[in-house]
């Protein structure tokens, strides 16, 4: 069911990339009101901010939390803050951490395979697979040639391309996408078991202090924050 985006005493508000949209639709309850911000913010974190700070403002007094679906983003979260109910953050530096239902499950693949990039159906919808970036992104600006080169310079240290199913979108389709990315750039195609039970505790708690931040009425989000977590 999708959620109703009437907001109420009490609720809850969450302020997130549009990436993860199908999954915190799947999970969210009417009393959950959605913003959704443009993906393409992860490759302008300068600008990230600011724009959250804006959805941030409009929140009205009522509402009684207000977590933010994003992780530390290359620093695009820092200097965010809520005044009158504070924020939840998930602790995570990246976000696909939560596609894959915890830091320690992503830690566990990331380890096992380092050179592994990640698709989900957010990322394939908005066409930010390798080859949606090439063809939608790279190529109009620099011309198809440099496109690919410019591509496979950001590529050669990866050996597989993965899936992470949560359960979200076309799956089949997913994978014909995933297939042909791994097919065009040479690397070996991986097919991973995603979760949802992130982005339910996102909305929902517990709020483990391995899993999430909560930033105080006022106070801003530092990157010195998540630092402190891998020490």
């Amino acid at each position: 069911m999708a959620p109703d985006n009437s907001s109420g005493a009490g609720s809850t508000v969450v302020i997130a990339c549009e990436v993860m949209k199908a999954e915190l639709e799947m999970v969210s309850r009417c009393e959950t009101k959605l913003h959704f911000l443009d993906q393409g913010l992860h490759r302008t974190p300068k600008k990230m901010a600011a724009l959250i700070q804006e959805k941030i403002d409009l929140v009205d007094e009522s509402v009684n939390r207000v977590i933010i679906g994003y992780g530390l983003c290359s620093g695009g979260i820092t200097g965010i803050r809520a005044v009158s109910c504070g924020l939840v953050v998930p602790s995570c530096h990246d976000c696909i951490a939560m596609f894959f239902g915890s830091q320690h499950a992503y830690g566990q693949a990331f380890a096992s395979r380092p050179g592994t990039y990640y698709l989900t159906s957010g990322w394939v919808k908005a066409k930010k697979d390798p080859l949606g970036i090439i063809y939608d992104d790279y190529a109009p600006r620099h011309g198809i040639e440099t496109a690919f080169w410019v591509m496979e310079e950001e590529l050669k240290h990866y050996t597989h391309i993965a899936l992470v199913d949560t359960g979200a979108g076309d799956l089949e389709f997913l994978r014909m996408k995933t297939r042909e990315n791994c097919q065009v750039l040479k690397k070996e195609y991986l097919e991973i078991k995603g979760s949802l039970d992130y982005f339910r505790k996102l909305i929902y708690g517990p709020y483990d202090k391995s899993d999430f931040l909560e930033i105080a009425p006022g106070e801003e989000v530092t990157e010195r924050m998540f630092l402190e977590l891998d020490t």
